[in-house]
């Protein structure tokens, strides 16, 4: 069956998405100031709206990203697309809070092709205000926050190595060092995410072991390419609107940022982190989107002679996806408080919640489409099906969850970063959770390494309860 056959369904297309998420306004807007709340809600509307429409024409096959003349060609929509969120992003000041609410909203499209881009541009602008020289802010951040329609969202991330995967420091590609204290870079980058303008990309330095982060453009002050081709488009499942790519380096001129030695710990902390909360902010969206569907669906749609939400089983699964749902929220909200704070914990919750969020996002997507039933897996009928290829592709990037799980229990058992982490969560936490956390972290000071490991994922699962709550 399709629309034509159902005409009177209303759908989520044309809604105010902020205004339609009353667990997402709960949560955002206590820390929003009241102009963020009213521009969250115009922000709601025009994504609702118009931006859905971009995105879902962008999607269409026949518009999706091409390979031509070895340069990556996007559809008008698309372009339009980066364009809107780049004003909506870069074009007024905005706090952390405001702006991850934005970029919330932005993914109830789906990732669209331009929330992973606008999470690599905005790594790419952080890690060049903190560590960029004088000549690279003064020409790259003004492009990198403008709305030009080759430059908005263009920031990009060439890491992978087919070898290296999550150990970026088995990278093979290597950096030699010019004369006019340049670098070139040489080797194969397997996964391109968002091959634009500028990008940031490691490499080793040559007779060394050493891994460094470095500052790439697509052409040469000239005008012509710089050193590398583009091999081909990747055909992954999801996340089909930016393009993704394999790339081969033959002496492209780079900017080291930073030193070398800094190189990893640079691209963990001003690159990696920051995709890993959009990463988060991106499951928020898919799962707001699917519970909006499956509650709009479920009240329009009759059986047996009354609505679906009439029927016991029914009114329980929403409301079990609902309180799923205002759990993520509350979890990724007070992980902003950390983030706005400066506070120790943040540094355990950003990759908690990108590895849990990210989880239960996917898992709501699936759950809306088995409520709705075969109109769930219609590409016509909504846009569950893009938003499930969305979420799976989503909790694969920036690190598998059993290692970001490490990453988040080895932090938490440093003394500072648990005191701040229990602050936070002990006044709404129930005390019996409470001290099962405390007690697991305690016998985990005592696990092998192989132990840490297998059960890293419970570790966190707990906190995230906690944190949660």
């Amino acid at each position: 069956m399709d629309n034509a056959a159902l005409p009177e369904y209303p759908g989520t297309r044309g809604l105010n998405f902020w205004e339609a998420d009353s667990a997402l306004r709960s949560v955002a807007q206590k820390r929003l100031t009241p102009q963020g709340v009213a521009r969250a809600a115009e922000f709601g509307a025009f994504v609702g709206g118009p931006f859905d429409a971009l995105i879902d024409i962008a999607h269409k096959a026949e518009n999706l990203p091409k390979l031509i003349d070895a340069t990556v060609r996007y559809c008008p929509e698309q372009i339009e697309a980066r364009r809107h969120l780049a004003r909506a992003i870069y074009g007024t000041p905005l706090s952390l809070t405001e702006r991850l609410t934005r970029t919330v909203l932005s993914n109830y499209c789906g990732e669209g092709g331009i929330t992973c881009p606008l999470a690599m541009t905005e790594g790419l602008i952080g890690l060049l205000e903190k560590r960029g020289t004088a000549a690279q802010k003064s020409e790259f951040i003004p492009l990198l926050r403008s709305d030009d329609a080759e430059w908005a969202l263009t920031g990009g991330q060439h890491v992978t190595e087919r070898q290296g995967g999550s150990n970026v420091a088995a990278n093979e590609t290597m950096a030699a060092p010019n004369a006019d204290g340049t670098w070139s870079l040489t080797g194969l980058k397997w996964f391109c995410s968002n091959p634009g303008e500028l990008w940031v990309a490691t490499a080793k330095v040559a007779n060394t072991g050493i891994v460094a982060l470095f500052l790439v453009r697509r052409k040469l002050p000239n005008g012509k390419l710089n050193g590398h081709r583009i091999l081909r488009l990747k055909p992954i499942g999801g996340t089909r609107g930016k393009a993704t790519v394999e790339v081969e380096y033959q002496g492209a001129r780079a900017e080291m940022i930073g030193k070398p030695r800094e190189g990893l710990v640079l691209l963990v902390n001003e690159i990696l982190s920051v995709s890993r909360l959009h990463v988060a902010a991106g499951a928020l969206g898919f799962a707001g989107r699917a519970v909006l569907e499956a509650r709009t669906f479920t009240q329009w749609r009759t059986a047996y002679g009354k609505p679906l939400t009439a029927i016991a089983s029914v009114a329980a699964r929403l409301a079990s996806m609902e309180g799923v749902h205002k759990g993520m929220l509350t979890a990724f909200y007070r992980g902003l408080d950390a983030l706005e704070a400066g506070d120790a914990d943040a540094e355990a919750i950003v990759p908690l919640l990108k590895t849990e969020i990210s989880r239960r996002g996917t898992a709501l997507v699936r759950e809306a489409q088995l409520l709705i039933g075969g109109h769930g897996i219609l590409d016509d009928f909504s846009p569950l099906n893009r938003l499930a290829d969305d979420g799976l592709i989503n909790e694969i990037w920036e690190g598998t969850h059993p290692v970001l799980a490490g990453h988040a229990a080895k932090s938490l058992r440093r003394p500072r970063v648990l005191a701040s982490f229990l602050s936070r969560v002990s006044k709404s936490a129930d005390p019996k959770a409470l001290a099962r956390f405390s007690s697991l972290i305690e016998e985990s000071r005592t696990w092998s390494e192989d132990d840490r490991s297998l059960r890293a994922e419970e570790l966190t699962a707990q906190a995230y309860l906690l944190l949660s709550a």
